[in-house]
């Protein structure tokens, strides 16, 4: 582990370093500059703000418009006309930086003075000045050392609604200031004193200033209202070193940290008593300091009221800065003195910003002059994350101000985001102070547009003895430590990338090394025992078929058709080569593609002569894309014999570098990456089984659709072993399952699914297939429909059936949530049928499909049950957050996640549950130029219109069996066959999911609300094994129905395929012990077909609020009209043309200035 992490920390520390040596060379220029200036001036100024238009040109990288030669300034309301400006001089050195270095985003210089210089020139935030003094990266960069800040706020009877407003905006501006290495407290004071509810910590410590914290507190400080009792000074005094005693006792202090007082006040006393209360509240200080060494600096900002601010109240707030309590009578308790702090007065004039926001210029000017890294935030200029590494400029002891490179996330962290050394290994990458950065559990930078909420690496890596690993990491700047781990406290990862099952115990080899010059850390993980990855082979054999690179578009196909919405080619499958096969998967995603770059990759990857050069791809993505052109022919074969061909999207092979090949050949979006998907991901954790995904809405256009996956193994391994070298997947169409279903047991269709109900679903309860999902009035959307929600009688009676199912708990740290979900046991032998006796109305048998992750099930219900589950009608939100039972029927839902600001420690209770798996990424589509769209033919015709029967139109692709005429209520007299453009869902002229078919994408949130629910399937062969599997597995299932009359049925053999339901009655309590399960099924199936899916995740998981309004529940039937996505149980939101009123954003912390 240790050769491999100094491998990659080298990589990463290389990149850190050209970071370093840019902002290096800015600070030179920048300090040669003002020598310059000292003898003939620099002051030069080029507003953002007046820049033509026609001089910025769109630039990928930055995302927004930019002019690439100069640079330009943004002023602050002090700047006066000599300032030093070297912005004209900077030009060139910052246009070569951008030239040489990928990845940087924004340089800019800062000036003590006030002056904002950005390179590339960018129109930016014109309305007012702009104050960059009193932002975190400024802040932390003069003033590099911890701070421990309390603001004080006086809302007594004597302060106006006009002075608590200017202290409200104070406060907001104070805690825009600061970022997570200072720790804050934000108090109340007027008779009493108040502190931040929002968390419990806050009444006894100060907290580590994390975005988390600064929301909470800000909200705190919006809702402060004027009390009507006189302001108890010494009260808020003794709270506030109290607070600051608290911390430092609880902690170990850094030599050099800061402590600070801020009081926003109007310095008045109560009139009878006044110098008392001023002698007492000094006292507190003088007592409080001398505890602490005199350690606190008092800072005060007098609040004015014109005409009734006298001299008496702004001496009093100045003595209070000055701590000059010999004035008052006050005897000093110790020899060390005091540091003055100093007293300034706010009026609606003053510009907060200015004025407040440099309350550090007060504290003492270390002179360090080190590179400062900031954790990852939201770029407010352009789009996505970046960090920031910056470097204060002096000329002697005089600081100038600070220069700055922002980089983007995504290019620093490529190299821990596309590890892939062997399936037992991953890495995460933390800063010195344990805050997560990157971690499997974390979505890929590139597609977060919100950085992650501050998590430690503890929450993620939640596993008995990892604390004292971390400690070690923290500590020790190169090392490696082995723990062993019981299997039944591991994490769900760990237990993916297992491979001997039947242990109780496995190890966990931790290696880790500071990345040398910045504050991160970097850790490889491997567990053991580790098994060698298999790559596949290419056996030199010339492929059949030239290979096609997925960029149609580019490449000018002559033979270009649209599949749905898809740009496609019918003559070949396509290559897409997804960010993960490329040896720069950041440089691959933040450039165009151009003609001549797929040209290179094609001539690369289908060279036998190992001649031409290598584009910049990993070394095992050619023999990668070698051996999986093999399965083309067979494809193509499929393609004209298969009888499923009308009910087949797609099909399609992904291989772990994100090698995808797909037929049709389809135009892919360049930030798809399969092994990320949902079907990938169900087919490796479910090896050797035909795993079901879905029904979700169809990136490409086809309506709903299922996907079934399976790994591809080498021909050595043993399939349990699961060393999957690739994953097959087919999109078949959403109602394909539930025709084979009514076609080989027809009583499901006896009465249209009413009484008699068949379904289909997978091992985490979702229902592939279900009479609610294809019913015209169903009116719900089809993903995500759980059997509890549908069945709540099968589910609350499956429950009582222990080894059967399992509902499960894990901690989202992206939304702070505890997540509930179900697993079923998918080595069910036999079959299940009631357990309760009591219930008499209806009647189930449940059984598994051989060789799948899925069960088959039907119901007979005779009178109304009464069967309940709990779930909610309006969010996620569980019914009962205080406990979970595991036989209590409850839909799959979520809980709020309580997590200590302060000590980012969670409640006991909840600190033992793992840390739920990787997000589904949301998914986006390709558009194509509208003018192609209507020249080019659709590549596949079914020819829904002259299908007269339901039987040949039901489930075809692109068709709909039109039942309900427009109003959704009433019956056609005649139902006919229609594409399912005129009638989505069965109804006449009812509107598609799709947002282009609307005719309404005037709308922004509507066009990004339906993109993000998308799939895009490519597909692999091998289909007929599948679907022998599904009819063996109906055979076998039907068996035991009628395994009385033991008669030996031919599958052909019309007349025994209606299941008597008297059987299924009779048979409740039977228990079957010769289940003839056809073992020979499952080993003509290796080489199984695989889909892709797509989840409906908002770019962002949205905070929810945990506040509940009207939540009702009615009988099992509810459903969510806009559920959150759901980390673990395939969340598949429903595309919903409006956006969703449940949802809140995360609130934004800016304070009411930073416009």
């Amino acid at each position: 582990g240790e050769s491999e992490v100094q491998q990659l920390a080298k990589k990463i520390r290389e990149k850190f370093n050209r970071y370093l040596d840019v902002v290096n060379r800015n600070k030179q220029v920048v300090e040669a500059s003002y020598t310059a200036h000292l003898t003939s001036p620099l002051t030069a100024i080029q507003d953002c703000c007046t820049i033509p238009p026609s001089m910025m040109e769109f630039d990928g990288n930055f995302n927004t418009n930019v002019s690439r030669t100069i640079s330009c300034d943004r002023l602050s309301t002090t700047v006066n006309s000599r300032a030093f400006n070297p912005g004209r001089d900077l030009n060139s050195v910052l246009a070569d930086n951008l030239k040489s270095n990928p990845g940087i985003k924004w340089q800019y210089f800062s000036s003590e003075e006030g002056i904002f210089t950005v390179f590339p020139a960018h129109k930016f935030r014109c309305k007012g000045s702009y104050e960059h003094r009193s932002r975190p990266v400024y802040v932390s960069t003069v003033r590099p050392q911890s701070k421990h800040i309390v603001v004080i706020v006086d809302h007594g009877a004597s302060v106006t609604e006009t002075q608590l407003q200017i202290a409200k905006d104070a406060a907001q501006v104070i805690l825009s200031a600061i970022d997570e290495h200072d720790k804050i407290s934000v108090l109340t004071v007027a008779d009493t004193v108040r502190t931040c509810s929002l968390d419990q910590c806050y009444k006894t410590f100060l907290s580590p200033a994390t975005s988390e914290t600064k929301r909470k507190m800000s909200t705190f400080v919006s809702s402060i209202k004027s009390s009507d009792s006189p302001t108890q000074h010494a009260v808020g005094f003794q709270k506030a070193f109290q607070l600051i005693r608290n911390t430092n006792n609880g902690t170990k202090l850094q030599g050099n940290t800061d402590m600070v007082i801020i009081y926003l006040s109007a310095g008045i006393t109560s009139k009878d008593s006044s110098e008392d209360d001023k002698k007492s509240t000094l006292r507190v200080i003088n007592e409080e300091n001398s505890f602490l060494n005199n350690s606190v600096m008092i800072l005060t900002y007098a609040l004015m009221n014109e005409g009734v601010t006298g001299l008496k109240e702004l001496a009093f707030l100045r003595d209070l800065a000055e701590q000059n309590s010999v004035k008052y009578g006050v005897p000093d308790r110790t020899a060390l003195p005091v540091i003055k702090g100093s007293m300034m007065v706010l009026n609606q004039l003053s510009n907060l910003e200015t004025t407040v926001g440099r309350f550090y210029t007060n504290l003492p000017n270390r002179m360090i002059d080190e590179a400062v890294f900031s954790l990852p935030f939201s770029d407010e200029m352009g789009d996505g994350l970046i960090m920031t590494v910056s470097k204060p400029c002096y000329f002697g002891n005089l600081l100038l101000g600070i220069v700055g490179v922002d980089v983007n996330l995504a290019y620093i962290l490529e190299d821990v985001t596309y590890y892939q050394d062997s399936l037992g290994s991953y890495t995460f990458l933390i800063d010195n102070k344990g805050y997560t950065l990157m971690h499997p559990s974390l979505t890929r930078p590139y597609l977060l547009s919100e950085p992650p909420l501050h998590t430690d690496i503890i929450h993620y890596e939640n596993i008995p003895k990892f604390e004292l690993v971390r400690q070690n990491i923290l500590s020790i700047p190169l090392g490696s430590q082995i723990i062993t781990v019981p299997v039944n406290s591991s994490l769900s990862w760990h237990v993916n990338k297992l491979r001997e099952v039947g242990k109780e115990a496995y190890n966990v080899s931790y290696a880790w090394k500071m990345v040398q010059d910045t504050s991160f850390i970097l850790c490889v993980v491997v567990i053991q025992p580790e098994i060698p990855v298999k790559q596949l082979k290419n056996l030199n054999t010339v492929p059949s078929s030239k290979l096609l690179y997925h960029r149609l578009d580019l490449l000018g196909q002559p033979d270009a058709c649209l599949h749905f919405k898809q740009l496609a080619t019918l003559e070949s499958p396509t290559v897409m080569l997804s960010a993960g096969s490329f040896s720069s998967p950041y440089e691959h995603l933040s450039q165009p593609e151009t003609k001549r770059m797929v040209e290179h990759y094609t001539a690369y990857l289908s060279d036998n002569t190992r001649l031409i050069a290598n584009p910049g791809l990993k070394f095992s993505v050619r023999n990668e894309v070698m051996a999986t052109s093999h399965v083309t022919d067979e494809w193509m074969t499929q393609m004209e014999r298969s009888s499923l061909n009308s009910y087949i999207v797609r099909r399609y092979i992904a291989t772990p570098n994100g090698v995808l090949r797909i037929y049709p050949g389809s135009l892919m979006d360049k930030a798809f990456d399969p092994t990320r998907r949902q079907w990938y991901l169900h087919a490796v954790a479910n090896p050797g089984l035909i795993t079901f995904t879905g029904p979700y809405l169809d990136v490409g256009g086809a309506g709903y659709v299922v996907t079934i996956s399976h790994t591809v193994h080498s021909s050595s391994a043993q399939m349990s072993s699961g060393h999957s070298v690739a994953v097959m997947g087919i999109d078949f169409t959403l109602r394909y399952f539930y025709k084979v279903l009514m076609d080989l047991l027809p009583v499901c269709n006896q009465d249209g699914g009413n009484k008699i109900r068949c379904f289909i679903m997978e091992d985490r309860g979702y229902l592939v297939a279900h009479p609610t999902l294809i019913d015209p009035k169903g009116h719900a959307p089809v993903e995500q429909q759980h059997i509890t929600h549908k069945e709540p009688l099968v589910a609350n009676d499956i429950l009582n059936h222990p080894n059967f199912v399992k509902k499960n708990l894990c901690n989202s740290f992206s939304d702070r949530t505890v997540q509930r979900f179900y697993k079923f046991n998918t080595s069910l032998v036999g079959d299940l049928t009631n357990l309760v006796h009591g219930s008499h109305c209806s009647k189930y048998r449940l059984t598994r499909i051989p060789g799948t992750n899925a069960f088959v099930g039907i119901v007979n219900e005779t009178c109304d049950s009464l069967a309940f589950c709990a779930c909610s009608m309006v969010d996620r939100l569980c019914l009962n957050c205080h406990r979970m039972e595991q036989n209590e029927c409850e839909c799959p839902c979520e809980c709020p996640l309580e997590v200590n600001e302060c000590t980012g420690n969670l409640t006991n209770a909840e600190s033992r549950n793992p840390s739920c798996e990787v997000h589904q990424e949301p998914m986006t589509f390709t558009a194509i130029d509208p003018s192609l769209q209507d020249a080019l033919p659709q590549c596949i015709n079914t020819q829904c219109n002259q299908r007269t029967e339901s039987g040949d139109c039901f489930g075809v692709l692109d068709c709909e069996w039109c039942m309900v005429d427009s109003d959704g209520k009433t019956h056609l007299d005649k139902s006919y066959c229609a594409p399912q453009k005129e009638c989505f869902g069965g109804i006449v002229g009812a509107k598609s999911p799709y947002v282009d078919d609307l005719g309404a994408i005037g709308d922004e949130v509507i066009t990004l609300n339906m993109i993000k629910s998308a799939p895009v399937g490519p597909v692999a062969g091998g289909i007929m094994g599948c679907i022998m599997v599904l009819v063996l597995a109906v055979y076998a299932y039907r068996h035991q129905i009628h395994r009385r009359s033991h008669q030996h049925m031919s599958p052909l053999a019309a007349q025994e395929m209606s299941v008597r339901m008297s059987n299924l009655e009779n048979d409740r309590d039977e228990r079957d012990d010769d289940s003839h399960e056809d073992r020979g099924i499952i080993s003509n199936t290796r080489f199984i077909a695989a889909v892709i899916e797509r989840h409906a995740h908002s770019p962002e998981r949205r905070r929810r609020y945990w506040g509940r309004s009207g939540t009702e529940s009615d009988h099992g039937k509810a459903w969510n009209p806009c559920p959150g996505p759901s980390l673990t149980s395939g969340s598949n939101m429903p595309v919903a043309p409006q956006p969703c009123p449940y949802r809140h954003h995360r609130g934004h912390l800016t304070s009411p200035l930073s416009e």
